[in-house]
C-alpha cells in the first residue's frame, strides 16, 4: 500500500524580496550526545547559554546573534515557555541559527545536573540588586562552562537559581539600572570570550 505522505507546514513571509522556498522545520540538536562528546575530547573551553523562559523572539534571535560573534558553543532553551526557532529568529539572528546549535530540553534542573556531572560550572545572571552578588567582570570562571540567563521581566526561576554554582551581575554606574536580556548576554560573552582568549582555551 502506498504511503499517506507527510504534511508539510509553511510559514506565510510578507517580504520574500522575490525568492520563495519550501524549507523543513528546525532540528533541535542534542544535548546528551554533545555532552557526551565534549567529556570524551577534553573540551574544556567550552561554553553554553542557558536562557530560562526568554520568551520575545527579538530577544531570543539577538542572543544567537552575540554567541556566532564571541564563539558560544550551543543554547539550550526548555520546551515550553519559551522562544524557538522560526523565520523571524532566523532574520533577526542574521543567519546566526543556522551556525550556533540549539538544544530544546524539557526540564532546565535537571539539564544543568548533567551539566555539572560533564564536569560544567553554572554561573547565573541575576536581576537582583544585592550586594553579595558577584560582579560579573571581577568573577572566577572555570571551564566548561554554562551561563544562564532568566525572562525578560522575572529573571531565572527559583530552582534553577538554588542549582548555579555561582551569581552575577553586571555592575552599572548609571542612573538605568536594568538592561535588555540579549545587551547582557552580549556583555557576558564579551567577558567570557577574553578570559578564553587570555587563557588560550
Amino acid at each position: 500500500a502506498a504511503k499517506t505522505p507527510k504534511a508539510v507546514s509553511f510559514e506565510i513571509i510578507k517580504n520574500t524580496q522575490g525568492v520563495f522556498a519550501v524549507v523543513s522545520g528546525y532540528n533541535y540538536s542534542d544535548i546528551g550526545q554533545d555532552i557526551k562528546k565534549i567529556s570524551q575530547d577534553f573540551k574544556k573551553g567550552t561554553v553554553f547559554a542557558i536562557l530560562d523562559g526568554i520568551t520575545d523572539e527579538g530577544n531570543f534571535g539577538a542572543i544567537l546573534r552575540n554567541c556566532s560573534a564571541f564563539g558560544i558553543n550551543g543554547v539550550i532553551i526548555p520546551s515550553d515557555r519559551s522562544a524557538g526557532a522560526n523565520s523571524r529568529v532566523s532574520r533577526i539572528s542574521s543567519g546566526a541559527l543556522e551556525e550556533v546549535k540549539v538544544y530544546k530540553i524539557t526540564n532546565i534542573v535537571r539539564t544543568i545536573k548533567l551539566l555539572k556531572n560533564s564536569g560544567f560550572w553554572i554561573y547565573g545572571t541575576s536581576l537582583s540588586s544585592e550586594k553579595n552578588l558577584i560582579d560579573a567582570l571581577y568573577a572566577e570562571y572555570m571551564f566548561p562552562a554554562a551561563i544562564i540567563f532568566g525572562n525578560e521581566e522575572k529573571g531565572m526561576g527559583r530552582l534553577v537559581e538554588d542549582n548555579c554554582d555561582v551569581l552575577v551581575k553586571i555592575g552599572q554606574s548609571g542612573r538605568m539600572q536594568s538592561l535588555n536580556v540579549a545587551v547582557s548576554a552580549g556583555i557576558m560573552f564579551y567577558i567570557i570570550k577574553n578570559i578564553r582568549q587570555k587563557n588560550k582555551i
